[in-house]
């Protein structure tokens, strides 16, 4: 008693915010504990519930396999069983062979020929008449043509059966004695409508082995098949030992599908059986539970974090109601630190009309103004930046506009004229060059033609030859029609201006080849030299840089022609527009652009 008095002393003696933590956190726990082990419960039901279905699932997934296989055999029994040839053995059948029957057996051989071409694991398919006669077609060995089939067991089975049947597997006795899987059906003569016959197609047994081989249930688990009265398909499978219960096998022999679960040999087991519809055989599928369980030792630790991390609310959410309720005037003094601080976007809630409700009314009113001048005095010296911005490009524009492009090319001319004058034929070739260079820059729009664009670059090559006398050779082949074509301006000459830069250092001669022409309804250039190509390292830099967008950067300075023509190209001609580059240290560059649809139909509005 002394000691709950001295408890109640110690609680009451506690502040409010702590008073608060502890009742929040009594209120939630007796809830969040009562849910998790409800929860826990139920997702453990269901989830036993779910791996039963799913073994019970993998069963009818090879009992499925199996169907549809005695389905598909069904299809191949018609074939032989109405086929006319086999009619008339079973109706003409004498101890005399006629000429009719020869020819019928005949027949029917390549009829199961071919039938047998189909799958590989056919081992025969024989036709056995009431009367002895045997006709069928093997996988190479020779059948006993002389052999009883009447004195096996299992073929009068066989015999009594009124429909098809797919018999476990038994040695090919008539052949070589390997086991085989039968799939029989009795022939009947169409005309007298009576059985006179047999149909046997033997295949190996692994194909029904194949169908439950790639099932994975669990690590361990395993798939079985037995006929119905409970005997194992293949020889090479052995049933499981739990099956050996009397109540267990009574129960998977009863009910056509469904699944159980019990205990074996200190294990939990779960096991799911489904009846074949076509043969009436049990697929059996069984798997220690802990193999499938997994995920319901994460559904309990997800129980315990979700009830942990429900705590850790309930603790939050007591910590801060205690500090609205007791402490507002130390979340009023953060604030003001907050404004101290910049922070103008604070504020306090009005939540009462109280002395603290008024004092909050009187410090968001301040805040407010501290804002609106704070916000007055950044807008001012944003305005005063940009002025002096737009001063800035206005004395830029004012110097690009004192280089006059046409004074540029009528000094060139006058060079030109006064070389000519004094007989120097290097200087008047690249003044002639270059002014024709300068006046095809600056006239016209953004396109010209194939032509135009090819006088230009014979003009720079000019310049180049002065410069590298003998060095270079210029190769162009272009279809006439090709030449006519409209095309973006200035693409070849900073191609070319590429390879001469780059493309020969340390070589005597160069040759670079430019070529036009017709692929389908695309038009392909290329630009080849024979310098010193490219490394690889430094080829694969260049083409991720060409898929940048423009104004990303990139490292490759030394190839901003190639860049420019590459980002005006797909401006220009987008999707119909790619450039292709191929190059090999020692065996020189390929550049490639391709345009599909042409350039013909591309128009300048710009070109005057």
């Amino acid at each position: 008693m002394k000691l709950l008095i001295k408890k109640t002393a110690i609680f009451r003696n506690m502040n409010m915010r702590n008073k608060l933590l502890i009742i929040f956190i009594m209120i939630g726990l007796v809830p969040v504990l009562f849910f998790a082990a409800f929860f826990f419960q139920q997702s453990k039901s269901a989830f036993e519930e779910e791996l039963g279905k799913y073994t019970l699932e993998i069963s009818k997934q090879v009992g499925g396999r199996l169907d549809a296989f005695v389905q598909e055999m069904e299809r191949v029994s018609n074939i032989i069983r109405f086929n006319s040839d086999v009619q008339t053995i079973l109706y003409e059948w004498t101890e005399e062979r006629t000429a009719s029957s020869i020819y019928a057996e005949r027949n029917v051989r390549s009829l199961f020929e071919n039938i047998g071409n189909f799958r590989e694991d056919f081992k025969g398919i024989f036709m056995v008449t009431d009367h002895g006669l045997l006709v069928y077609n093997g996988t190479g060995d020779v059948a006993k043509l002389h052999y009883n089939f009447h004195d096996d067991p299992w073929y009068q089975s066989v015999k009594e059966q009124t429909h098809f049947r797919l018999n476990k597997a038994h040695p090919q006795t008539y052949v070589k004695g390997e086991e085989v899987v039968t799939f029989s059906a009795r022939i009947t003569d169409n005309r007298e409508f009576k059985t006179k016959g047999t149909l046997l197609i033997d295949f190996s047994p692994q194909t029904i082995k194949s169908m439950s081989e790639n099932i994975q249930l669990g690590s361990s688990g395993h798939v079985w098949m037995m006929t119905a009265d409970g005997e194992p398909i293949l020889p090479s499978q052995t049933l499981p030992d739990w099956l050996k219960d009397e109540e267990l096998f009574k129960k998977v022999q009863q009910e056509s599908s469904g699944f159980i679960q019990f205990d074996y040999a200190g294990v939990q087991m779960l096991a799911g059986f489904y009846t074949s519809s076509e043969t009436g055989w049990k697929i059996i599928g069984s798997v220690p539970f802990e193999e499938l369980a997994s995920g319901l030792y994460g559904i309990r630790t997800f129980i315990v974090i979700l009830a942990i991390a429900a705590l850790v609310v309930i603790l939050l959410l007591a910590t801060a109601l205690s500090r609205m309720i007791t402490k507002p005037l130390k979340v009023m003094e953060h604030r003001m630190a907050e404004v101290g601080k910049g922070n103008f976007e604070t504020g306090l809630p009005v939540m009462t009309r109280d002395e603290i409700g008024r004092l909050s009314i009187s410090f968001n009113r301040m805040i407010t103004e501290l804002h609106r001048m704070n916000n007055e005095v950044f807008q001012s010296q944003l305005r005063e930046y940009q002025q002096q911005i737009q001063l800035q490009n206005s004395e830029m524009r004012a110097l690009q506009a004192q280089i006059n492009p046409h004074f540029l090319y009528n000094t060139l001319n006058t060079i030109a004229c006064i070389a000519e004058v004094y007989d120097r034929e290097e200087i008047s070739e690249v003044s002639h060059s270059l002014s024709r260079m300068l006046q095809y820059s600056i006239t016209g729009g953004s396109t010209a033609t194939v032509e135009e664009e090819l006088t230009h670059l014979l003009s720079y090559m000019s310049i180049v030859n002065v410069r590298f006398p003998m060095k270079f050779t210029l190769e162009l082949q272009a279809d006439p029609e090709i030449r006519r074509m409209s095309f973006m301006k200035l693409i070849f000459q900073p191609l070319v201006e590429n390879a001469v830069n780059h493309g020969f250092p340390g070589l005597d001669q160069g040759h670079i080849r430019v070529e036009a022409k017709m692929d389908g309804d695309a038009v392909i250039f290329t630009f080849a030299d024979d310098g010193i190509g490219i490394a690889k390292e430094r080829l694969n830099q260049i083409r991720a840089e060409l898929r940048q967008k423009e104004g990303e950067g990139g490292t490759a300075s030394d190839h901003i022609g190639l860049r420019n023509v590459y980002y005006r190209l797909n401006m220009l001609y987008g999707d119909r527009f790619s450039m292709t580059i191929w190059s090999k240290p020692g065996e020189g560059t390929r550049i490639v652009i391709r345009l599909e649809g042409g350039a013909a139909d591309v128009t300048d509005i710009d070109r005057r």
